[in-house]
C-alpha cells in the first residue's frame, strides 16, 4: 500500500468480486472505497504525485500517472520491468526503481513524460537500487541499496543535481527493506522508519544533515513483508499517518487433489517460497527465509525430514531439478548480479556458476539438453534464453528463445521438449502462451504460438504425458486445459479446478508427476488476509 503525502487516501492493488486486480483508493477520513479505473493487472506498489493528486503506477511496463479525481492514466514512459518504488517532487521530476531481476540502478523521468534515463549507477557486489523518496528540499532522496554484502546494504541519500556515477557512497542505515523519511511538525529532525526484521522502527534523521543522529525505537511488532523485493508492507505520509500490515502464520506445503481437498502437508512452517518436486516425486526442493539470506532446502515427502542444500550468505531462490533428479539449478546473487548456478541434490559437491548472464532457471528439458532462463534485456524486459547442456563442465553460452518488447516469465518445456508454455503481458495483462521450442532460432521470428488462457494465466505446468497443461489465474484460479499434440498443437477450453490457497506472488507452486496431486504454500489453519493496521500521529507515541 502507499499513503498519499497529506495523509488522506490509501492506495492499494487487490482482487475485486469481479476477480479483476485493479488498484482501489482508501480515504483514511471516510469510510470511501472505490476502484480507479485503467489500473487493471498491476500489482507493484504505487506511488503519489508530491501533491497528492496522481498515482503513480506501472502496468504493462509502462509507467503511468492516474488523477483520483478522475479521467484515464496517462502513459509516461516504457520501462524494461514495472517499478519498484517511485517519488515525485514538486519540480515535476519523478525517481523510480525497478522489479528486482536484473541488476538495475534508479532511473529519473519527467512528469510531463519523455524517456527515462538512469540516476544512479549499481556499484560493485550491489544487487540493484529502488523504493527512492524524496527529502524535504526536493533535490536529496533516500533510497535502497540491495546488495549481498551485509557491509553494503542498506538506505543511502542520493541527489539529482550530481551525475549517476558520483553518488554518495555513505550509508545512511543499516537495512535490507526500503526506509521512508518521516517529516516532523517543525524543525529538521525527523524520523526514517525502517523494518528489523518483523519489527517496524523509527530513528531519527537530520534531512539537513543528511544523517541518524540518536537510537532507533520500535514502534509496531509482527509486519509483514514481500521478502524477494526487498518491500516491507508499510508507508508513512508527511502527516503521521502510518499504514503497514501484520504478518500472518507462516506457510507449509499443502498437497491437494483435483478437487482442491487437503491430502498431505509438507515440511513445518517456515519462510517457504517456490517448491519444485522433483522428477520421481519423492522430493521437493524449496527456497526457505528471507530474500536477503534465502537457501534451497530439499524437503522428503515421505520421511518429512528437511535437508540444507546451499549456505551462501546471500539469496538463493528458483530450484529446478535436472531431469534425472541429480542436480539443482537455481538463482543466487552471491556476487551482485543473480546468476544461474548448479549443485547435485545429495549436497556432494561445490556449486557451479552456469553461465555468466544475469538471469533465473525455468525449466531444464526433458533431454538434458537445455536450461530455459529468464534474463532481463536492456530495451526488451525480461525475456526467455535457452543454456544449451548444462550438465557439462565449461564456457555454455545461453541463446535468445523469445526477445519481444513485452515481458515473458515462467516457461516451462513440453515433456517431449518440442513445445514450450510460458506468461507473457502482450496483450496488457499475463497470459498463457505455447510456441514450438526451436533452440537454434529464435521462436519469435517463427511466429507460431497459441494463446491458452482466458483472462490471465501464470505459472503454466505441463503434465507428465503431456496432454493437460495447467497454469493458475491472477486471482489465484487454478485451470486445467486439455492438449492435443499428435497432429501439431491444439489446446482445448480452460476448465477451472479449484481456488489456489495462499498468495501465488512470488510463492509459486507445483505439480506432483502424477498429474494428480498439486502443491501449494499456504498456511495450514488460515487463508485470512491481514488488514492494514492505521496509526494516526504515530510519534506522539514516541518516548520522550
Amino acid at each position: 500500500m502507499a499513503v498519499s503525502p497529506d495523509g488522506h487516501w490509501m492506495v492499494f492493488p487487490a482482487i475485486g468480486e469481479d476477480r479483476v486486480a485493479r488498484y482501489w483508493l482508501r480515504s483514511l477520513d471516510t469510510v470511501e472505497l472505490r476502484a480507479l479505473p485503467g489500473t487493471e493487472t498491476a500489482f507493484v506498489p504505487a506511488s503519489w504525485s508530491w501533491d497528492s493528486r496522481y498515482v503513480l503506477f506501472t502496468t504493462n511496463n509502462k509507467l503511468k500517472k492516474v488523477d483520483i479525481q478522475g479521467g484515464p492514466p496517462q502513459t509516461l514512459t516504457d520501462l524494461p520491468l514495472s517499478m519498484n518504488g517511485a517519488s515525485w517532487n514538486k519540480d515535476g521530476t519523478i525517481l523510480l526503481g525497478l522489479a528486482p531481476l536484473g541488476s538495475n540502478p534508479l532511473f529519473r523521468v519527467s512528469a510531463a513524460g519523455g524517456d527515462a534515463v538512469p540516476a544512479t549507477v549499481v556499484a560493485k557486489g550491489e544487487i540493484r537500487h529502488g523504493f527512492p523518496q524524496f527529502l524535504p528540499d526536493g533535490h536529496h532522496f533516500l533510497y535502497l541499496r540491495v546488495s549481498s554484502d551485509a557491509n553494503q546494504a542498506g538506505a543511502y541519500v542520493g541527489s539529482i543535481d550530481v551525475k549517476p556515477e558520483e553518488q554518495s557512497l555513505k550509508r545512511v542505515l543499516a537495512t535490507n527493506r526500503q526506509a521512508y523519511y518521516a517529516a516532523p511538525p517543525r524543525g529538521t529532525i525527523g524520523h526514517l522508519i525502517f523494518l528489523r526484521d518483523t519489527t517496524l522502527m523509527a530513528q531519527p534523521f537530520d534531512s539537513a544533515r543528511m544523517e541518524v543522529t540518536g537510537d532507533a525505537v520500535p514502534i509496531a511488532d509482527g509486519v509483514d513483508s514481500f521478502p524477494a523485493a526487498n518491500y516491507g508492507l508499510f508507508s508513512v505520509s508527511e502527516t503521521g499517518a502510518l499504514v503497514y500490515r501484520q504478518a500472518g502464520p507462516k506457510p507449509a506445503g499443502r498437497w491437494l487433489d483435483e478437487n482442491g481437498n487437503l491430502t498431505g502437508t509438507l515440511g513445518e512452517p517456515n519462510d517457504y517460497a517456490n517448491p519444485a518436486v522433483s522428477p520421481d516425486g519423492t522430493r521437493v526442493a524449496i527456497a526457505v527465509g528471507s530474500a536477503s539470506g534465502r537457501d534451497i532446502w530439499i524437503l522428503d515427502v515421505s520421511r518429512g525430514t528437511s535437508t540444507r542444500l546451499t549456505f551462501d550468505p546471500a539469496n538463493d531462490d528458483m530450484p529446478v531439478w535436472s531431469p534425472d533428479g541429480k542436480s539443482i539449478a537455481f538463482a543466487s546473487n552471491r556476487t551482485g548480479e543473480r546468476k544461474v548456478y548448479v549443485k547435485p541434490a545429495d549436497g556432494s559437491g561445490a556449486e557451479r556458476l552456469l553461465a555468466d548472464q544475469i538471469g533465473e532457471p525455468a525449466s531444464w528439458s526433458k533431454d538434458g539438453r537445455f536450461l530455459l532462463l529468464a534474463t532481463t534485456g536492456a530495451k526488451t524486459g525480461v525475456d526467455i534464453w535457452a543454456l544449451p547442456d548444462p550438465g557439462s563442465v565449461g564456457a555454455a553460452k545461453p541463446v535468445p528463445i523469445l526477445e519481444t518488447p513485452f515481458a515473458e516469465y515462467y516457461a516451462k518445456l513440453s515433456p517431449d521438449n518440442r513445445w514450450m508454455a510460458y506468461s507473457s503481458n502482450e496483450t496488457g495483462t499475463f497470459e498463457i502462451y505455447v510456441r514450438p521450442f526451436l533452440p537454434n532460432t529464435n521462436s519469435d521470428a517463427a511466429g507460431a504460438k497459441w494463446l491458452i488462457s482466458k483472462g490471465s494465466g501464470i505459472y503454466p505446468r505441463w503434465s507428465a504425458d503431456g496432454k493437460q497443461l495447467f497454469y493458475t489465474t491472477l486471482d489465484g484460479q487454478l485451470m486445467s486445459t486439455d492438449v492435443d499434440i499428435s497432429k501439431g498443437f491444439q489446446a482445448g477450453t480452460p476448465r477451472r479446478l479449484f481456488a489456489a490457497p495462499g498468495n501465488l506472488t512470488n510463492i509459486g507452486w507445483d505439480l506432483a508427476p502424477d498429474g494428480k496431486r498439486f502443491l501449494f504454500i499456504a498456511p495450514l489453519n488460515s487463508s485470512r488476509t491481514a488488514p492494514f493496521t492505521v496509526v494516526l500521529n504515530w510519534a506522539a507515541g514516541l518516548k520522550k
